[in-house]
């Protein structure tokens, strides 16, 4: 359970602060590249829909907010929310972010591998999920990035990886199960904040926008 605490405060924390602050801004900007090197694969239906392949959201200039905060290294100044179709029970849920504002120039990508991905009970359009944590993915690419990050694991006794330039390092996490509500369309995603003990009221986060298969 490698760095778990760590790991587990950082999730917890970036996907509830980029959900709140959705609901206020959301840059309607987009783009129609894929931006993620994750490949899609399989599907799952959710309700009268399925979910398959690449969800982008807007690019959005408020990660600008948080640089140098949490996750984000200082010189971030845009980043998309993706939801990746990985597998028929598996998703990546994913922030990546750029050093400047058309979301072009990568600075870091965060993943979250969230595997056993169930479908409950429906809620008006949204639908009750589980699924497990398994691993998070972190891949810098500037030395901004590596160095943000080397900085804050240095300070943190409990955090043995070391990070590179270029190099995507998993990180083994809890495998705990996690509760949300999704609303799936034909074409977009929306999401809840994952919770370790109830599904969330609403989807809050940017809406995210089928780009590719």
């Amino acid at each position: 359970m490698k760095n778990l605490l760590f790991w587990i405060f950082l999730i917890c924390g970036t996907f509830i602060f980029i959900g709140s602050c959705a609901k206020k801004e959301e840059e309607a900007a987009s783009t129609t590249s894929c931006a993620t090197d994750t490949t899609a694969s399989g599907s799952i239906t959710v309700g009268s829909e399925t979910m398959s392949g690449v969800y982008l959201s807007p690019c959005w200039t408020g990660f600008a907010d948080i640089a140098g905060q949490q996750i984000f290294p200082s010189d971030v100044k845009s980043g998309n929310t993706v939801v990746v179709v990985t597998g028929n029970t598996a998703i990546s849920e994913e922030i990546l972010m750029y050093t400047d504002t058309a979301c072009s120039t990568p600075s870091m990508s965060w993943k979250q591998v969230r595997t056993d991905f169930t479908v409950g009970s429906a809620s008006g359009s949204n639908y009750a999920v589980t699924f497990k944590d398994t691993t998070v993915k972190v891949k810098p690419s500037t030395d901004v990035a590596a160095t943000h990050l080397n900085t804050f694991a240095a300070n943190n006794p409990n955090i043995t990886d070391t990070f590179t330039v270029g190099t995507e390092t998993s990180v083994t996490s809890s495998g705990s199960t996690q509760y949300n509500l999704f609303l799936v369309t034909s074409t977009t995603v929306k999401h809840g904040e994952a919770d370790d003990n109830a599904t969330p009221s609403e989807a809050d986060s940017m809406v995210m926008t089928k780009a590719c298969q």
